[in-house]
């Protein structure tokens, strides 16, 4: 049976539209929400999931993903910062020495993070060019192309690190299973993203379904690039059926430059203790099998 349909769109940025969950394969999916710019959320009854519907077309994201990457050196430090603390809470978990796998490096700042910090690093990127200036910037190899094909062994891998990159994909579960098998039994997973269900998205959503907040209806999907959009529940039924153990979940560490270090230490320990903000992430360990 096909996953597609005709669709209305008549625009060639989108593929026909999708008949089932491209994250669990169910048929029960009914469409959930449109934003302003008339883009159709479908939400999965089966896993929870909410998902663009239909999607961008291949050629335009891989045009999307080409100018992507922009020089933007303010945020250089907070972002290393950032990224140096997520490192920190994934050792709670493994140790380095360890090789370690970041799939979708951006500007590099988590493998520049796990570098200091003795890990063996190795980039993922799907732009070539983009994978060879970042690559040759900070001194490590990343990787592009075909990601089911990477040339890495299977069980090689002790950390895989996905920081805001689920969300972009149309085939997640293939990523997935890909990092499942290049980790080794006990190898965890690192995972961030954006949370659908945090508080000011909860509460925007509720307002335009009453028709009270009328402008930039469903800015929060963020429909230029994000396809699919998560909660902690919906990724936690995820990694578990993937053959992962959640092991830690939080809400994202979100900073800004010229942050001062008192307000950086109040949103660590205080305000982003609890997965309801904009942003989360998840530790899980692959489960080991006799």
């Amino acid at each position: 049976m096909t996953d597609t349909v005709g669709s209305p769109a008549t625009s060639t940025r989108f593929d026909p539209l999708l008949t089932r969950c491209a994250l669990c394969g169910s048929e029960h999916i009914a469409p959930y929400h449109r934003d302003s710019d008339g883009i159709d959320i479908f939400r999965c009854r089966h896993c929870g999931v909410q998902f663009m519907n239909p999607r961008y077309t291949d050629a335009y994201l891989a045009d999307y993903y080409s100018r992507y990457t922009t020089d933007e050196p303010q945020w250089d430090e907070p972002l290393l910062y950032c990224h140096r603390f997520y490192c920190s809470l994934v050792e709670r978990f493994i140790r380095p020495p360890g090789l370690l796998l970041d799939v979708g490096s951006g500007k590099g700042h988590l493998l520049l993070a796990a570098k200091e910090r003795q890990w063996s690093v190795t980039g993922y990127e799907i732009d070539p060019d983009t994978a060879q200036a970042i690559g040759k910037k900070i001194g490590c190899t990343i990787l592009s192309g075909d990601f089911a094909r990477l040339p890495l062994s299977p069980g090689s891998l002790d950390l895989v690190t996905v920081h805001h990159v689920l969300e972009h994909l149309k085939s997640p579960v293939s990523y997935l299973t890909k990092m499942g098998e290049l980790l080794r039994p006990g190898g965890i997973i690192f995972v961030a993203l954006p949370n659908i269900r945090g508080l000011a998205s909860a509460v925007k959503f509720i307002l335009e379904r009453l028709g009270i907040r009328k402008t930039n209806v469903g800015a929060y999907y963020d429909t230029g690039h994000h396809l699919f959009y998560f909660t902690p529940s919906t990724l936690r039924r995820l990694l578990t059926r993937m053959g992962f153990r959640v092991l830690y979940v939080r809400s994202g560490h979100r900073v800004h430059p010229h942050q001062s270090a008192a307000a950086r230490w109040l949103m660590r320990n205080i305000t982003e203790r609890f997965a309801w903000k904009s942003t989360f992430l998840m530790i899980a360990r692959k489960v080991e099998t006799p």
